[in-house]
């Protein structure tokens, strides 16, 4: 399956065009190696998905062909991005709640 279709099936885009367009512009690695948005998916494969401010990292269980509803993501899909990345994203969600108020 291609990498772009894949990341829609698992609701890491809202959109195809979006998981695209991210490919395109070099905010999606594929085993550490920036893909075309027709690269082909396979299990066990590490896709790393640049999400401002951090790079959320993925590994692939199962190759499906259809989007999946939010709680089967689970079974498709592991996230193992590291808890320093997470709490990176954390502060930045708190500075802008700080900024917005």
């Amino acid at each position: 399956m291609r990498i772009d279709k894949y990341l829609w099936c698992v609701r890491v885009f809202k959109t195809r065009s979006l998981a695209t367009d991210a490919c395109k512009k070099e905010e999606v690695l594929l085993n550490g190696k920036m893909p075309k948005p027709s690269q082909k998916v396979t299990e066990r494969d590490v896709i790393d998905v640049k999400k401002t401010p951090i790079w959320r990292k993925y590994k692939v269980l199962k190759v499906i062909d259809k989007r999946v509803g939010a709680s089967l993501v689970e079974e498709n899909l592991e996230e193992i991005t590291v808890k320093e990345e997470l709490d990176k994203l954390n502060e930045y969600i708190e500075e802008k709640r700080f900024y917005l108020k």
